[in-house]
């Protein structure tokens, strides 16, 4: 399918059927995220594909007992990695090497990130961004080879951090089942473009 038909028929999918999905489709969706862009190329993410039963349960309970998790035989965990983060500048000088990106503006922008980096939070909110760009990628290539996902915010994140035995510079962004549909849901009704994009101002809708 095109990406539009992609787009159009992803749905968050809470029953999924015990089939096993192949390390092949599994491969391809971390591909995908893995090829997502992020902030000066930083790349701050790590996937954690979990399979088996008892890691699945608590999974399932960091996540209040949501039974998806239990049902789907993959769910792949995404982490924004701290690490990774802090070599945003090397990444960036990579780009400039390249001459993807003006030497001027590479400048510029350490020069912002190094400021708001002081801020409290602020690195977890960048690496949430960026994470949330891969995750998108990864359900969208998961939809186009037929397999059902779900976007899982709800958890508890210190009992998932437990579960993956995460070090300190690692923390839970969302969790992902995989697996094969066992529903098919209607589409979820949209507000119009009308409502959510304007030509130049507020107060002008597009397209009106």
């Amino acid at each position: 399918m095109d990406l539009f038909e992609t787009i159009a028929r992803r749905r968050s999918i809470r029953r999924y059927r015990p089939d096993p999905v192949s390390d092949e489709l599994i491969t391809q969706v971390l591909d995908a995220a893995r090829l997502a862009p992020s902030g000066s190329n930083a790349q701050p993410w790590k996937f954690v594909v979990v399979r088996s039963e008892e890691k699945r349960a608590a999974l399932c309970e960091a996540a209040y007992g949501q039974p998806m998790f239990r049902q789907a035989p993959v769910v792949i965990v995404a982490l924004g990695d701290r690490k990774v983060f802090r070599k945003w500048l090397r990444r960036g000088k990579e780009l400039v090497d390249i001459g993807a990106v003006d030497p001027q503006v590479m400048q510029t922008v350490g020069e912002v990130y190094r400021a708001r980096g002081k801020e409290p939070g602020a690195a977890d909110r960048g690496i949430l961004a960026n994470c949330m760009i891969a995750i998108d990628h990864l359900t969208l290539s998961a939809t186009s080879l037929g397999l059902g996902t779900c976007w899982v915010l709800l958890m508890k994140p210190d009992e998932v951090a437990a579960a993956l035995e995460l070090p300190d510079s690692m923390f839970p962004v969302a969790m992902v089942p995989l697996g094969y549909a066992d529903e098919d849901p209607p589409a979820r009704p949209r507000y119009s473009l009308q409502e959510i994009a304007v030509d130049e101002e507020l107060g002008r809708p597009w397209g009106a």
